[in-house]
């Protein structure tokens, strides 16, 4: 970094020295690390190699084929070749013109040290946030081995990061048996946290308090490992895919999930935008709606039991903000004492929703201006960690560190580190 820092558009009054948060670690928990052109082709057995994912570029667009299909886009990638972000695009095209910090491990470090960052949490790209794209597989075969593969491909950043860079693994969610072995496989390997889907009921599951997640949360429970609930996680492939203008027709989701016997039906979704909207738009509304779409699994999780049956559960939501958690504990705290008043609802839960919260879940900011500074103390100093989205359209690119400067800029010495550093340290196994 020079000597003081400065982006395009930025007045000499948020002119940030060199020195700010110089002897702390930041730790950015959701960035997202783009799928590699040779991710499955390169990790595929010879028997195989005509099932896996594949990337082409027609007419200038890059995208994943699978069985001669479109499978999905490359994801979000706006940092285009030369370190310049783009704006007013999803993704740039075709992939040759993606910076490599989006899908190279040097490049990314690099990337982290021009921005001012010690380590990240690295979430899956075009693939999607959970297991949305794998689960549209229907041959339980190809989807195993899709999964699997993505998986070692995370072993492999993870080795290759240097204590640096921590990709959140996906689970097959479909098979609980599965699950539970995949989850050990990649526990021994030193991975520490998983990505999940917050509607598994989307693709005919059960929903995540039921017996059937069990022997996951019994896993999680006993090895530490972090469950992450990224923004838009629960969003179907079609969804995923309408909201990113790259399909013209809806595609099918899942298939027969054999090890539930009876799946459920799918419940119809609802475009969050107007239809009639352009798409730049569309995506706009969509991507801020997205905030507080875990708005859901915060609540659903603190009115449960499931911090009961397993105490040393930690969750995590991701891109999700701050400024909207006090607003919603306090309506969830309100409606609890309105609304619980039969003795078994009562007796259902050991504690109250914002205990859940305060002991069980973390939160996290990037781009917000005002609601830091006022709300960390409210949302709990160690329930707050930050975020970069890199390489998303709305990521905090270039400015990371002049930007959280800014923004915490009245807060104690103490609670920056905590919120820096220190949260997602202990949380991940982060050595600072």
């Amino acid at each position: 970094m020079a000597k003081h820092a400065q982006v395009e558009g930025v007045g000499e009054h948020d002119v940030v020295p060199e020195t700010a948060f110089e002897n702390l670690k930041i730790i950015d928990c959701d960035s997202h690390f783009t799928e590699p052109p040779d991710l499955w082709a390169a990790r595929a057995p010879a028997s195989m190699l005509e099932r896996v994912p594949t990337q082409k570029t027609v007419d200038g667009k890059t995208a994943w084929y699978l069985d001669g299909e479109v499978w999905s886009t490359t994801g979000g990638n706006t940092i285009q070749s030369g370190h310049q972000k783009v704006l007013g695009s999803h993704v740039v095209q075709p992939f040759d013109d993606i910076d490599k910090s989006s899908w190279a491990v040097k490049e990314r470090l690099d990337l982290c040290d021009e921005m001012g960052i010690h380590a990240q949490i690295l979430y899956p790209n075009g693939v999607g946030f959970a297991s949305n794209h794998v689960l549209s597989i229907e041959d339980l075969e190809q989807r195993r081995m899709v999964l699997e593969i993505y998986n070692d491909f995370c072993v492999d950043i993870q080795d290759e990061g240097n204590g640096r860079l921590y990709p959140q693994a996906m689970l097959p969610i479909w098979d609980m048996e599965f699950t539970v072995a995949e989850m050990t496989r990649l526990l021994d390997k030193g991975m520490t946290g998983f990505t999940l889907s917050d509607k598994p009921e989307m693709v005919g599951l059960p929903e995540l308090w039921e017996p059937y997640f069990e022997p996951m949360w019994d896993l999680f429970n006993e090895s530490g490992a972090v469950a992450n609930f990224h923004i838009g996680a629960g969003m179907s492939r079609a969804e995923m895919e309408d909201i990113r203008g790259s399909r013209d027709k809806q595609a099918k989701v899942g298939g027969q999930i054999e090890s539930v016997e009876l799946p459920r039906p799918i419940p119809a979704r609802t475009p969050t935008y107007w239809s009639s909207f352009g798409h730049q738009r569309r995506l706009a509304i969509h991507a801020t709606q997205m905030y507080m779409s875990n708005v859901r699994i915060i609540t659903n999780l603190c009115m449960s039991d499931l911090f009961d049956r397993y105490p040393k559960l930690k969750i995590v939501s991701a891109e999700s903000g701050i400024g909207w958690i006090p607003f919603i504990l306090e309506a969830l705290e309100y409606q609890y004492d309105e609304m619980i008043t039969e003795s078994d609802e009562v007796a259902y839960a050991q504690r109250r929703p914002s205990e859940y919260f305060r002991d069980h879940l973390y939160v996290m900011f990037w781009f917000e201006q005002s609601a830091p500074a006022k709300l960390i103390e409210e949302v709990g100093v160690n329930n707050v960690l930050v975020e970069t989205d890199v390489p998303h359209p709305t990521c905090l690119y270039p400015s990371t560190r002049e930007h959280f400067a800014r923004v915490l800029a009245e807060v104690d010495p103490a609670v920056q580190r905590r919120v820096l550093q220190d949260n997602a340290a202990e949380l991940y196994g982060i050595a600072v």
